[in-house]
């Protein structure tokens, strides 16, 4: 499995993409892609004349940094800024990648994002269309959203701690097969969760002990707390459950529906 990964770095015009994209490159030390400078000279042209870009305009930008995503993960992850503000663009830039793609939403108000545009010299984006990216954002499910009201440096480090952090694989379930399955994933380098549920005097911290056992699994993360099992994971998540048959795996996904999003995967193992 490839485990290289397409983080997108995504805000209305203004919000700090191309700083954060640059210095998030840098301390990953992967390459960096300004979606900007994929524009073709129609759309640069049509924005330097004071006109939003329709999403006919966008289409092809958008399937060019796709491809561009899908050619850079077969060598390396990388990052890649592009404003991205509805779903459907979103859904373009996803194609054939989803489960290798992490968006990065940076969140601020109109009033902070219309003082820095007006601040900035030589961008063909002007002040007076930000209200047309903010009437367009429909905001992702998926991302993790931080407040540009951070220094650059604290966005980039909270970035780094949720990348390095969330886990690439849930296991559900630790009998005899989910421990094996557990260590063996681990032993080839996936990071991932494990949870068992609790039972007062026969079923003890038994996530917690099975990851203190196994030097494999020092950076597995154990629970025994379902939501924050599902919120220990990537998005989109891939869970495996590994729980009898039947009725006990129908109430182990009714247990985990609530804290899961669209495009998560569940594996009855």
């Amino acid at each position: 499995m490839n485990l290289n990964k397409v983080i997108f770095i995504m805000g209305v015009s203004g919000c700090g993409k191309s700083t954060i994209g640059t210095l998030l490159a840098k301390e990953l030390n992967i390459p960096f892609f300004d979606g900007d400078d994929f524009h073709p000279q129609s759309n640069i042209d049509k924005m330097s004349n004071g006109l939003p870009l329709n999403d006919t305009d966008r289409y092809g930008w958008l399937v060019r940094l796709n491809e561009l995503g899908k050619e850079q993960i077969k060598k390396n992850s990388c990052v890649i800024v592009c404003s991205a503000l509805k779903q459907s663009y979103r859904d373009i830039l996803n194609s054939d990648i989803q489960n290798q793609v992490k968006w990065v939403h940076l969140v601020g108000s109109f009033e902070q994002i219309h003082d820095r545009l007006n601040q900035r010299e030589n961008h063909f984006m002007t002040s007076d269309l930000l209200q047309s990216q903010f009437d367009t954002l429909e905001k992702p499910n998926d991302s993790l959203d931080v407040n540009i009201g951070f220094s650059p440096v604290e966005i980039v480090e909270k970035i780094t701690k949720d990348i390095s952090m969330k886990s690439e694989f849930g296991l559900f379930g630790l009998g005899v097969m989910g421990k094996s399955l557990s260590r063996n994933l681990a032993q080839k380098g996936f990071k991932i969760s494990v949870f068992n549920r609790e039972a007062k005097g026969t079923e003890e911290d038994v996530a917690i002990n099975f990851k203190n056992a196994h030097k494999e699994l020092e950076d597995a993360q154990p629970f025994s707390d379902i939501e924050g099992f599902v919120n220990s994971l990537q998005t989109p998540r891939r869970i495996m459950l590994m729980v009898n048959a039947g009725k006990i795996t129908d109430m182990v996904i009714g247990d985990l529906i609530p804290f899961l999003s669209d495009g998560d995967i569940l594996i009855d193992g």
